[in-house]
């Protein structure tokens, strides 16, 4: 699989909208407002993109997919040129349809309406005490807004909880971490598992849970880990064609249902367990704290309903008929393959994920790419670093 670059990610993410769009919302309309709200590029610089760019890409990518958002070879712009009458005019509605846009911001959105570059410095003389500042007393849409409770399938959280300290290796303690995915509508937890890392590994044995049991959402909010903003987990759900979601780190509102999730847990499963657990015992009371919590009434649910109503329950009666799910699940393992670095030990062998696989002779010292699968451990490949043309062989676990 050729590797997917970070610009081909960021706008398959910015068009990932238009291609979950409600029914009743023509797709002009849905990229009109997406080109109206200010993004964080690649580089984490604010960028305006415009409608026409929207639709370019959403085009490209339905018909050649990932490959077709590359970037391709452009002519230069050429030299910026002086603000004229009709420039000006733009400016100043861009400035008034949007008082919190940036000056950089405004510019970008004018440069493409007009087609040329524009200098950056004459935008600042132009716009000063020209705009209107953003009111500061508070309005309508500075207001917390609380969601309905949506349909189910939607939209999923994810994060990682900082769980109990357990009993690792030699009787040390160890911290453990939970990773849980929940369905934002009915609140059901569709992958959830404790590990004693919270690393991109951990992630994919949970996400590979989830889809496979549950199906493919439309939308995914997650944190901003490193895990979550790994290129391996950022390629699966642009392929698997899931919207991924990094949460502002400022606003933690965005996964408010999930965090209260997690303080159910806290709250409920923490005290029942034994005073010197293991992992295995922690997992062992994971699993039955999660039957009955997807038996039991949830108040949010049942408030907003005016019913008793459990988690899981509102998640089957409600689930659309429309759920997309992976049909091979060979392509996914594929899919969700992790390749990491490792030195050969003298005896010819790499230890990946705590087992030793043995290798072909003569590699001893030398650095070795290896590729596996998280959840399934038992197979690895492997190939030599000074050869870049060689091809992955398979390493033998050591009995």
């Amino acid at each position: 699989m050729a590797e997917t670059s970070e610009l081909a990610l960021w706008r398959y993410s910015v068009i990932a909208p238009l291609l979950h769009r409600p029914l009743d919302m023509s797709l002009s309309r849905m990229a009109q407002e997406l080109a109206a709200q200010v993004k964080l590029g690649p580089d984490t610089a604010p960028v305006v993109v415009s409608p026409e760019t929207l639709l370019r890409w959403f085009r490209d990518y339905q018909t050649s997919g990932l490959a077709a958002l590359e970037r391709q070879p452009r002519q230069d712009r050429g030299k910026p040129r002086a603000l004229d009458a009709q420039t000006m005019a733009i400016l100043l509605d861009l400035a008034g349809d949007h008082p919190r846009w940036t000056v950089q911001a405004i510019r970008r959105e004018a440069e493409k309406l007009r087609g040329k570059a524009i200098p950056l410095k004459p935008v600042y003389r132009f716009l000063k005490d020209r705009r209107s500042k953003p009111s500061t007393t508070g309005s309508g849409d500075d207001e917390p807004r609380h969601r309905p409770i949506g349909v189910p399938q939607v939209l999923w959280l994810a994060d990682t909880w900082h769980g109990p300290e357990v009993i690792g290796a030699h009787r040390l303690k160890r911290k453990s971490y939970l990773i849980a995915i929940l369905d934002d509508a009915s609140r059901a937890v569709m992958g959830g598992q404790f590990f004693l890392r919270d690393d991109v590994a951990s992630l994919l044995v949970v996400f590979r849970q989830a889809i496979l049991a549950r199906g493919l959402p439309h939308r995914m909010i997650v944190d901003n880990g490193s895990n979550y903003r790994s290129r391996v987990f950022r390629t699966a759900c642009a392929t698997l064609d899931v919207h991924l979601i990094h949460a502002p780190k400022e606003d933690p509102t965005w996964k408010a249902r999930l965090e209260r999730f997690f303080l159910t847990v806290r709250m409920q499963m923490d005290p029942k367990l034994p005073p010197h657990p293991t992992l295995a015992d922690v997992n062992t009371a994971w699993a039955r704290f999660l039957a009955e919590y997807h038996a039991a009434e949830h108040s949010g649910l049942s408030c907003a309903l005016g019913e008793r109503t459990a988690p899981l329950g509102y998640y089957l009666a409600h689930l659309p008929p429309n759920v997309r799910y992976v049909s091979n699940e060979l392509s996914l393992d594929e899919l969700l393959l992790i390749e990491e670095t490792r030195r050969v030990n003298a005896d010819s062998t790499i230890r990946v994920g705590g087992r030793l696989f043995e290798v072909r002779a003569g590699l001893a010292g030398e650095r070795v790419r290896v590729r596996f699968n998280p959840a399934e451990l038992g197979k690895v490949r492997y190939r030599s670093l000074k050869a870049l043309d060689a091809s992955f062989q398979e390493a033998f676990p050591v009995q």
